[in-house]
């Protein structure tokens, strides 16, 4: 074409000649030009553009032409795809002469998309580029375009993965970014020619071959992606037989990913849609989720069985993270679950488990002209994005710290480090686990390999405790009933030695890293709680206890001592003692007797506590009866000891016994009671609980006419008032003109209109006759009807009053009446 740059790069430039280009064309000098089956629709376009002897870019500004202006959006790329409107695909079926219900079955995207155009309306073209833009596609086979068309040209068509293969031909048809793809020749590897029959039986007999394909494409991935162990040798060989004579190594082995695990990918897609091989992996899961695909030893060795690999059954044994372990889980799962959509989960393969696309990996682009290849940044993995790996990285150094002081990452999902809710974090973590991206997960299980157990954080914890027992106290035992650990810890221990049959295989073998496996389990005994050790521990809180109060009678059932619960337990042992129904040890009861002689008395404790409390008021006195103990500071005291005195014949000998102790004889008592007969009588004093608190009611009963309160005093001091003759509700006289005044209005609007049901806004003479009047009449009609039966008389409607109202102004008339 005359003035047009062959080196341009913009597909939107304005042709030199298009005007003159279209009457050429619309001849058809050129002939028919039919489409291939599945082809690109710019790649048909090119094709179309060789038969009239011009370039690519031509041909579009002829198709997209709009008075002179070349109608076309997107930029031109070996990889580009097109889409046309409706005017733009009727100049196409023009100028190849073929209808459009044939160019409808015969391109994928000829009408898959309306694109608008930059000049408004008429004929619309709009490039797209990429893999992923548009659907995958790769290279035509030449051999069979040239037998379609008569003519060596190159052509892109859209290819399923059974498509890749051109089994007459034995071509790979490769897609390569930024090129029109580069069919390469299958002559040394007759595998892959018979693994793409084996793919094409089971996309026919499976109804989850498709899905178990992808699953399988994303297995043999990761493990491309990993360094290869020195015993794979098929990948390197069939690396070698296939790599082009001008195409460096490690180019190739990024864009040949696809072709060289081709033959795997097929033979695990069958082995995954067999039905048989997912109940086995579920029995043998024995109803638990897998940790690690070491637990599924069926499932590993038909893997390295199907794909001819003995030495894969060691290396997948200790997975436990990618797509093959999430497959398994998954299956596992859905099991377990029962649920109807939970049977797409297994065929189901995160964005973090899918191959990454070539565009991202390949470092450059072969040119064709010799010139030197342009590398490519590496790009990072699609579906994270930079800002959740910042967070990742931020949380991990709270993770590292947390494991450094305790030794685990089994923290309870409501804790925290610091400031930073490191539990909420690992517990929404273990929840998509098997949705990490790979560098994630293994950068836990190198911090700690049970981060993602599937069991219990509480179970991994006191696992922790037991082992640091074993190692600070020798090992366990088991037959013993666990002696040297705690209650809690022993009890914890005999429990997983009763279920460790059922136990997830993990569990079983954790228990036997600190000495508990089936047979030790077996002969475990439950541990039991020492009871000479716990009545040791109690006396010696005891003893403290009475050392520092001076007696066990203020203990009470929730007395707690240095973090032992003395009473209840002090509660358990006076029970016991008076009962009887569970006797004492002679030994225990010396003990506590030793400890305070009277720490359950035959009488009730109450009478014992205001003992100590008179004796202590009385230590160093003289009592002297015949003033009623005033002397004693104590008022409370002097009191009990009164009481004690006049019922002092009903006493028991122990009791007289005590009060012998603090000078109360008999003489004594008698004294006292000839002192309270010849003495004024003065009340009785409260308990000593609430002596303090009732010190205005003793000097009440003492002398009744004297006020005891400041209220009291103030009304005995001034003069009684008149008391001035209060107004009955409703008839206030202050009130009086203000109803006057309402019911003239009301009165008013009446006689106008011969009903009170006045708007809710209605305004008569200026005044507010809804919002002031009519709820206050309606309030006090509803309560002194008979009161108004002039103004019943006016008000002939029926009035509703809320209920409320109604009860509050009853309430003021009970308070006036």
């Amino acid at each position: 074409m005359p003035g047009r740059k062959p080196g341009s790069e913009r597909a939107g430039g304005k042709p030199a000649a298009s005007g003159g280009i279209v009457p050429a064309m619309g001849c058809g000098a050129a002939g028919r030009v039919a489409p291939l089956p599945g082809e690109l629709t710019l790649s048909f376009l090119t094709r179309l553009a060789a038969r009239y002897h011009l370039t690519i870019r031509d041909l579009l500004a002829a198709v997209t032409d709009v008075g002179g202006q070349q109608n076309l959006t997107g930029m031109l790329y070996p990889d580009s795809e097109i889409h046309l409107n409706a005017q733009a695909r009727d100049r196409v079926a023009v100028l190849c002469r073929v209808p459009l219900q044939v160019l409808e079955r015969a391109l994928p995207a000829w009408r898959r998309e309306e694109p608008c155009g930059k000049y408004g309306a008429g004929p619309v073209g709009r490039l797209m580029r990429g893999e992923e833009a548009v659907v995958a596609w790769g290279p035509a086979c030449p051999a069979c375009t040239a037998a379609r068309t008569g003519r060596r040209l190159a052509a892109r068509r859209y290819l399923t993965p059974g498509e890749r293969v051109c089994a007459r031909h034995r071509y790979w048809l490769l897609f390569l970014p930024g090129t029109s793809g580069l069919p390469v020749p299958l002559g040394p590897c007759p595998e892959v020619v018979d693994a793409q029959r084996r793919h094409v039986r089971l996309l026919r007999r499976s109804p989850a071959g498709a899905q178990a394909f992808e699953v399988a494409r994303a297995i043999t991935g990761s493990w491309w992606d990993q360094p290869w162990p020195v015993e794979e040798r098929a990948w390197p060989a069939r690396l070698e037989a296939t790599r082009p004579d001008d195409a460096d190594a490690s180019w190739w082995k990024v864009a040949a990913r696809d072709l060289i695990t081709y033959p795997e990918t097929v033979a695990l897609a069958h082995l995954l849609a067999s039905r048989p091989l997912q109940q086995r992996a579920v029995a043998e899961s024995g109803g638990h989720l897998p940790y690690r695909l070491g637990e599924l030893p069926a499932l590993v060795t038909e893997v390295a069985h199907e794909l001819q690999r003995p030495w894969l059954v060691h290396r997948l044994t200790a997975v436990t993270h990618g797509p093959l372990f999430t497959w398994a889980h998954s299956c596992v799962r859905t099991r377990v679950c029962g649920e109807a959509t939970a049977h797409k989960a297994p065929w189901k393969v995160h964005s973090a488990h899918r191959p990454r696309p070539l565009s991202d990996l390949l470092p450059h682009v072969p040119a064709a002209d010799g010139t030197p290849p342009v590398p490519r940044p590496v790009m990072r993995l699609r579906g994270h994005s930079l800002q959740a790996e910042r967070a990742f990285e931020r949380s991990l150094v709270h993770a590292r710290a947390y494991h450094q002081q305790h030794g685990h990452l089994a923290i309870p999902k409501e804790d925290a480090w610091g400031d930073y809710p490191l539990g909420t974090w690992l517990s929404n973590l273990r929840t998509r686990h098997t949705r990490l991206p790979t560098h994630q997960a293994a950068t836990l299980h190198a911090l700690y390999p049970w981060w993602n157990a599937p069991w219990s954080t509480l179970w991994q914890r006191t696992w922790h405790q037991a082992r640091d027992h074993a190692e600070a106290h020798g090992p366990l035992k088991p037959a013993g009933g666990f002696p040297t650990t705690s209650y809690s810890l022993g009890e914890w221990l005999y429990l997983q030695c009763t279920r460790y049959p059922t136990l997830h295989p993990e569990q079983q073998r954790l228990l036997t890293q600190i000495g508990i496996n089936a047979k030790a389990a077996a002969a475990a005994r439950p541990r039991r709680r020492n009871l000479k050790a716990g009545a040791e521990e109690a006396l010696a809180h005891a003893r403290s206890y009475a050392a520092e109060h001076g007696s066990l009678t203020p203990v009470t059932s929730d007395t707690v001592h240095e973090g032992f619960r003395l009473g209840q337990w002090l509660a358990n042992q006076r029970n016991y003692q008076r009962t009887g129904h569970r006797p004492l040890p002679a030994g225990r009861a010396q003990a506590l007797t030793a400890i305070d002689p009277w720490w359950c008395p035959p009488w009730n404790l109450k009478w014992q506590r205001h003992y100590y409390r008179a004796r202590d008021a009385a230590a160093g006195r003289r009592l002297q009866a015949e003033n009623g103990f005033n002397a004693l500071d104590d008022s409370g005291a002097a009191d009990w000891l009164w009481r004690q005195c006049a019922t002092y014949d009903e006493l028991s000998e122990e009791q007289q016994q005590l009060l012998a102790g603090i000078g109360i004889t008999p003489q004594v008592a008698r004294t006292a009671l000839e002192h309270a007969r010849t003495a004024p009588k003065r009340p009785a004093a409260p308990p000593a609980a609430d002596v303090e608190d009732k010190t205005s009611q003793a000097r009440k009963a003492a002398d009744p006419a004297t006020p005891t309160g400041p209220r009291r005093t103030r009304r005995a001091a001034e003069p009684k008032r008149p008391r001035e003759p209060r107004s009955r509700l409703g008839h206030r006289p202050d009130l009086r003109p203000g109803f006057e005044t309402a019911m003239a209005h009301a009165r008013a609007w009446h006689a106008e209109n011969g009903h009170l049901a006045a708007p809710r806004d209605t305004v008569h003479d200026d005044y507010p006759l809804v919002a002031v009047v009519v709820p206050n009449l309606r309030l006090v009609l509803s309560l002194f009807r008979h009161r108004f039966g002039a103004l019943v008389g006016v008000v002939a409607c029926r009035v509703t009053v809320p209920g409320e109202a109604v009860d509050a102004v009853g309430r003021g008339v009970a308070r006036a009446a």
